[in-house]
Parts: structure tokens; C-alpha cells; sequence
């Protein structure tokens, strides 16, 4: 006699769950008109961002430059990783056997460790002070349509608890997936992914990605891609509280597709951010406009720099200034430095930029009056930190204080908007951030100024 299947997580939470004010629709309006004309309550939200793709799809490097920058924004963010959850329970370096459909034992332990993962973001997310708006991002491959169905039905039960309790906050689950298929983009992938602590250690690079390559051929063999139906799961089972969107990126920012992500207001600037960025690698230079003694540093340093960085990339670096007279002439002077690469393509690009600039202060009512990190941060977004996210080579930022590095070392590196004053910025030294499979890693390099 067949037994018949264990309810999901999605059917034992409707029996549980009874729908409040059916017998009082008048009253149940008033009481979301009541919530809802509260601002406060209205921006307030909490998203789930659940990635999907292969692995070396750059999902890593995705997911922390989203929570880098929202955290940067003061948004309160966290990456729950699974592979790193496997890993912190003893399973790392694992052979490419472990991720093979084939091997159910280590199929069911995956799933273990993923939905682990997602039960940990939503009881963080359930964590949050009242009038918090939070995004949580399940970092994992999420490659099967069960498995994002499964995520589905685990967020729904924590929206439902969300709805019967006015101080918790909406959720939302946006899915973003990473397709890539890109041979240039893939190998440097490969390459980068050999540094994590699956490889940690391996004699044979030769053998760590061939053991790599395996590992992805074991997922593509099992590999579902997102389809926009799946967004409409719960809609199809009841009238959903949960709003579920969708995210497609394509070789690395080639091309992006959004689906129902426009009513979100936590979500936007990691839209904007997506739609800004690139997976090509390359390096961040943040060189300081003057030296300790306030004196401007003369192009003649920024040239060696240039030409040193470029001999060892084999490639042209641009250059990005502010427009105080000093770094105006360094624009000058560096636009005139030989373009010895990229021959068949655009020339060096040498920009001066007015939202390039330190702190600004002023007076109100009588009062001294300076401008903050924050409001800092907000003016740099667009026409600084976006720009630089959409350069596609490498560029030297010659900054003219110590505030603008700081938050653009902020936004590649990972600092909060409100710890950003107590970063340590070394002078007469420039900071040369380098992309690696998770984010960018900072390497200093002192500029010899005494010779001038």
C-alpha cells in the first residue's frame, strides 16, 4: 500500500495559517490604509535574493559587490554562502563525484546545506529592529526548478509570519541568475575560482581545474534554467502575499532582463548597480591628489605609476581626476603620456570629474555646517562609483582628499556608511585594488615623492 507524500513546507503552513478580516472587508481596509499611509512603513521592506547558476558564473563576485554597495548605502544587508557552509562542515576540497546528480547521498546533503543556508537568512531577516529594511542573499547554485520552489515555499512561510505581525516587514524574494557563456569571461573564471579553499593548497593548478571543469559539467548535466513562469509558483496555489521577481544577467552585464522588480525601493540601487557592472578583471588605483604636507603630488609620480601598472597588464590603463587647477594640469600632463597598447581600440580616456571632490561645508542659521559621509556617498554614487563600475579597464582615481578614498575604497572593499570616517587611508601612497572571485583584494604601492 502506497503511503501517501509528506505535505510541504508550503500545504503544513496553510493549515496552520487561518486569513484574518475575511468577514470584515471594511475593516481590514481601514487597517491597511492606517499601515500604509506611514511612510516609514511603506519603504520598509525585506527582499531575499536568491541566485541561480552554474558555478565560475561569477555569482560570488555578484553577490558581493550587491551587499558592498547597499551596505555602503546604510542598508542592512548579509550573504549567506553555501559552499561555504559546506565547507565550515568539514566537506572542503571535495571531488567533483560530490556535486554529480548521480550520488544521491551527497545530492541530499547539498540540499541540506542550501535550505540550512536559507533558513538562517530568513531567521536574520526575522531579526531585523522594527522599521528596518533588509536584503538577504542566498548565495548558492540553486540550479533545479524543485530547489527554487523549495526556497519559495520556505520564504513564503516566514511572509506569512511577516503579515500577522505590523512590525515585521514585508518580504519579497527576487531571483538573480548569472548565464554566461562567454569563453573569454569563463577561463578567467576558472582561473580565479582555483584560489578558494576548495584548491587551497594543491600541488597541481593543471589538476585543481580539471577537477573544477568536472564539477561544473556534473551541474550543467542537472542545470534547469529560470523560467518567468516560476515566479507565478505560489500565485498559482492561493493569492499570494509575496511579491517574487527576477533578475537575468548575460555574460557578465552583456545583457540584463528584469521582471516585477520595479515596485521594490530596497532593490533599486542593486538594479542600478547590475546594470552598471562587468565580470572583466581588472584594477581599481586610488592615488591621493597631494601628500602629507598638503602639497599637490606632481604628475610625474602619477606618470610612473601609469606606465609601471600598464607594463605589467599589457594593456591601457585610464586616469580619473577632480577639477581643482592641479588636477586639471595632471589631466593635461597624463593625456600627453604615450598610448602604447590597445592600438585598434579607443585611446586613453582622461576624465575630470566636478562630483570628484571632498566633503563640502557651509553655514545654517549662523551655524557651521559640513557635509556627511553619507550625503557623500549619495552625491558620488551616480557620476563616480557608477561610472567606475562601468569602465571596462583598468583606471587610475587621482582623489583630492582623503574622504572621496575612503569611500571608494569603501564600495570595492566592503565598509559601512557609518564606519567609513574611522578608515585608515596610508599618505603618499596609492591603493591598488585588484579583482579576484569574491570582490577586490588591496595591495599598497608608496609613490616616491621625496625625488621631486
Amino acid at each position: 500500500v502506497a503511503l501517501p507524500a509528506a505535505p510541504s513546507v508550503l500545504e503544513t503552513v496553510l493549515r496552520k495559517f487561518k486569513k484574518k478580516d475575511r468577514d470584515e472587508p471594511l475593516e481590514a481596509m481601514s487597517a491597511w490604509m492606517e499601515r500604509t499611509a506611514d511612510p516609514q512603513v511603506v519603504s520598509r521592506e525585506a527582499v531575499v535574493l536568491v541566485l541561480v547558476g552554474l558555478p565560475a558564473r561569477g555569482k560570488s563576485f555578484i553577490s558581493g559587490a550587491v551587499l558592498r554597495h547597499l551596505k555602503l548605502l546604510g542598508v542592512r544587508v548579509r550573504s549567506f554562502n553555501a559552499g561555504d557552509l559546506r565547507r565550515d562542515s568539514g566537506k572542503a576540497g571535495i571531488e567533483a563525484n560530490f556535486f554529480s546528480a548521480a550520488n544521491e547521498a551527497a545530492k541530499q546533503e547539498r540540499e541540506r546545506l542550501a535550505m540550512l543556508c536559507c533558513e538562517r537568512l530568513l531567521a536574520w531577516i526575522r531579526s531585523a529592529p522594527p522599521g528596518t529594511s533588509s536584503i538577504g542573499i542566498l548565495d548558492a547554485t540553486n540550479t533545479t526548478i524543485a530547489r527554487r520552489q523549495k526556497v519559495l515555499e520556505t520564504c513564503f512561510a516566514c511572509a506569512l509570519q511577516a503579515e500577522a505581525d505590523d512590525k515585521a516587514a514585508p518580504l519579497r524574494v527576487i531571483f538573480l541568475e548569472s548565464i554566461c557563456g562567454d569563453p573569454v569571461i569563463l577561463q578567467d573564471n576558472y582561473q580565479m575560482k582555483l584560489s578558494n579553499d576548495d584548491y587551497k593548497g594543491v600541488s597541481s593548478p593543471n589538476a585543481a581545474l580539471t577537477d573544477f571543469k568536472k564539477r561544473v559539467e556534473a551541474y550543467e548535466d542537472q542545470y534547469e534554467p529560470l523560467q518567468e513562469n516560476e515566479l507565478d509558483y505560489l500565485q498559482n496555489k492561493l493569492e499570494a502575499a509575496m511579491p517574487v521577481g527576477s533578475v537575468q544577467i548575460y555574460d557578465g552585464g552583456q545583457k540584463i532582463t528584469c521582471c516585477r522588480t520595479g515596485s521594490s525601493l530596497v532593490a533599486s540601487p542593486m538594479i542600478s548597480l547590475l546594470h552598471a557592472m562587468h565580470l572583466t578583471r581588472r584594477q581599481i588605483l586610488l592615488a591621493p591628489e597631494f601628500d602629507s604636507q598638503q602639497k599637490g603630488i606632481a604628475a610625474w609620480d602619477y606618470r610612473q605609476i601609469l606606465i609601471r601598472e600598464e607594463r605589467k597588464e599589457n594593456r591601457t590603463i585610464d586616469v580619473i581626476c577632480g577639477t581643482s587647477k592641479h588636477a586639471v594640469k595632471i589631466a593635461q600632463d597624463l593625456s600627453k603620456v604615450g598610448n602604447r597598447f590597445d592600438k585598434a581600440q579607443r585611446p586613453r580616456c582622461v576624465l575630470n570629474l566636478r562630483a570628484l571632490q571632498g566633503r563640502s561645508e557651509g553655514t545654517c542659521d549662523g551655524s557651521a555646517v559640513a557635509e556627511s559621509y553619507g550625503d557623500l556617498v549619495r552625491r558620488m554614487r551616480v557620476e563616480v562609483i557608477l561610472l567606475l563600475e562601468r569602465l571596462p579597464r583598468s583606471v587610475l582615481v587621482i582623489c583630492p582628499g582623503d574622504d572621496v578614498r575612503r569611500v571608494l575604497y569603501a564600495h570595492f572593499c566592503g565598509c559601512s556608511e557609518k564606519s567609513i570616517a574611522d578608515l585608515y587611508m596610508p599618505e603618499s601612497t596609492v591603493l591598488e585594488l585588484a579583482r579576484d572571485h569574491k570582490g577586490y583584494s588591496c595591495t599598497e604601492i608608496e609613490l616616491n615623492t621625496d625625488s621631486n
